[in-house]
């Protein structure tokens, strides 16, 4: 296969390249595919913001000049007919492009659903119009890697399969139900188009150092107990919340989208239930990590962490009223769900195709605490931790497109 991948030549098309998952896949396709270009799909307002944009991610990336310049932005709008470009410049692209990467999506779980809709099955929409346009002008090479979330699973419960999709499940939010609907256009445009469908759960940094470019979900729970600005934890201690490295869904795509039979299958790229440590552990660890992280004589409240259902019975008036004047308050409402309930994802069978390829999930709980660590620094820097942390002024990290 690496004669193959060394011979293999053309464009290869890619979406949300200045996401988390973005940033980390473009060196790895670079290096995977040496002889081919990457062509990025970024919004911008113009053409300096777009460049902007895909320094910051080939920064990220920390790619030598050669394999910057086999990099190329493209300011589309990939929710738009053709992208929003001129149809010359948009079929040229199509017959040059070998490989299309979609990972774009907006991870907003606030938004409407007209509008996840709008950024989510719209751009999913449109990059099926090109993979077709791709097959028809280039050659039988192509294939087309879409990225889903297991999150499609919505409410259900029990084991949830690869193959299932669409069962009348509800959803926890609009995001889950726009993906879904993004993903069924997918599943239908297998009986003519050679593509591979990857559902992630929750990812998270690199394994070994913990790098990651965005800091949402887990890392704002981690921002906010660095400003100690969590005084009560309303979850499940029990629950085991599903965790994936950024490396592990990374090399998992580039090798099954390269795999003759992962043509029309769909891989759940999860640590599954017993690979997961509970809610007790992940966050125990976090405020570990953070108590090691802060200088001698800082010492920040470790919450104690109560289930929905034992809030009223357990919370004393003084926790109760601070945790409703406290911004955790917000986060926990955004991700009640996935606090207080799990999913079981089966992944044994794509597991041990991966596993055969040299590529194994490592200890979650590691890889969570490298994380954390380096979020801590990437985000606030031992200057800060010597200060007092209320005092630190961080933006938001609410979830946005990637």
């Amino acid at each position: 296969m690496n004669d193959k991948l060394n011979r293999f030549n053309g464009a290869i098309l890619m979406t949300g390249v200045t996401g988390g998952l973005g940033s980390a896949l473009l060196p790895r396709l670079l290096r995977r595919y040496p002889h081919c270009e990457v062509v990025a799909l970024i919004r911008g307002a113009d053409a300096s913001e777009v460049n902007a944009r895909l320094a910051e991610a080939l920064d990220f990336g920390g790619l030598a000049p050669a394999e910057r310049a086999r990099v190329s932005a493209c300011r589309a709008d990939i929710g738009q007919p053709r992208f929003g470009l001129d149809a010359s410049v948009w079929h040229a692209l199509a017959e040059r492009t070998v490989r299309v990467f979609h990972l774009a999506a907006s991870v907003d779980f606030g938004l409407p659903l007209a509008a996840s809709r709008a950024a989510n099955v719209d751009s999913t929409r449109q990059v099926l119009d090109f993979a077709d346009a791709c097959l028809r002008q280039g050659g039988s090479d192509f294939r087309l890697n879409y990225v889903s979330t297991a999150y499609v699973a919505g409410t259900r419960r029990g084991r949830l399969g690869e193959n299932e999709l669409g069962c009348g499940q509800g959803f926890c939010n609009a995001y889950e139900q726009s993906k879904l609907e993004a993903e069924t256009l997918v599943t239908q445009a297998r009986e003519r188009l050679p593509v591979t469908i990857y559902r992630p759960s929750q990812i998270i940094g690199e394994t070994g150092s913990g790098r990651i470019r965005k800091f949402f979900g887990y890392y704002e729970f981690v921002r906010l107990a660095a400003r100690d600005k969590i005084p009560l934890l309303v979850v499940n201690t029990a629950v085991r919340p599903d965790f994936v490295p950024t490396d592990y869904v990374c090399e998992a795509m580039l090798h099954l989208g390269e795999l003759p039979h992962a043509l029309g299958r769909t891989y759940h790229l999860t640590a599954g239930l017993a690979r997961s440590p509970n809610f007790g552990l992940v966050f125990g660890s976090m405020y570990q990590e953070l108590a090691a992280w802060l200088p001698p004589g800082r010492v920040l409240e470790t919450p104690r962490m109560l289930s929905a259902r034992e809030l009223s019975q357990r919370a004393t008036a003084q926790e109760l009223q601070r945790f409703r004047r406290s911004p955790v308050k917000f986060l926990q409402r955004t991700y009640h769900s996935y606090l207080e309930e799990e999913r079981d994802f089966d992944c044994d069978a794509t597991q041990a195709t991966l596993a055969a390829a040299g590529i194994v999930l490592p200890d979650i709980e590691t890889v969570l605490r490298q994380s954390t660590r380096y979020a801590l620094d990437a985000r606030y820097g031992r200057a800060h931790a010597a200060r007092n942390v209320d005092e630190v002024e961080e933006p938001s990290d609410a979830p946005q497109i990637a």
